[in-house]
């Protein structure tokens, strides 16, 4: 996940001075092939370990290709 951040934020992340981030609770989600955007808003968030997850239709080499990390955020939307 990449997020933009002021400098000064990124600078104290980045020596441990900052140790928590805060963000507005929803996502705006862009559709790649029509531009289309919608929003939605967040009502939970779980981490899951990858090697343990499932999702509907992927196979465990798809799942290890669409996530880089070993924890994986799950946002519940509204």
């Amino acid at each position: 996940m990449k997020l933009p951040i002021k400098k000064k934020c990124f600078d104290q992340i980045k020596s441990g001075k900052k140790k928590i981030e805060y963000r507005d609770a929803h996502i705006t989600f862009v559709c790649e092939e029509t531009g289309e955007t919608i929003r939605k808003d967040i009502s939970r968030i779980e981490l899951h370990c990858k090697d343990i997850l499932k999702l509907d239709g992927l196979s465990d080499q798809e799942i290890s290709e669409m996530f880089e990390d070993k924890t994986i955020v799950a946002f519940h939307l509204k």
